[in-house]
């Protein structure tokens, strides 16, 4: 059986993260971070790509960890009520391509 995309340890990453989501615990565990949830978000995304060129070809999927259709998972506290440091979900952003025919 293929391994899954996304693993559980996803999972028990972001929840581990709403407990404790302030910079010290997610500087100690930035590794798990890139390992558990970034590079399986961006195999993710990597895999979507061809789906979406047959079925959706007006949307692209970039798969890349900066730069790319994956949100960053650092929270914009400027003009939030939340000012938690750190995203506990996964965004990922597919791209309308103008004039694709």
């Amino acid at each position: 059986m293929p391994q899954p995309v996304i693993p559980p340890e996803l999972f028990r990453f972001l929840r581990e993260l709403q407990t404790n989501n302030h910079r010290d615990w997610f500087n100690e565990n930035k590794l798990r971070y890139q390992a558990e949830v970034r590079d399986p978000a961006v195999e993710l995304v990597r895999q979507l790509d061809k789906p979406l060129v047959r079925s959706a070809p007006m949307l692209s999927a970039i798969p890349k960890s900066h730069g790319g259709s994956l949100m960053r998972i650092y929270r914009d506290t400027r003009f939030s009520k939340d000012k938690t440091p750190y995203k506990t979900n996964v965004g990922i952003s597919l791209r309308h391509q103008a004039n694709t025919n």
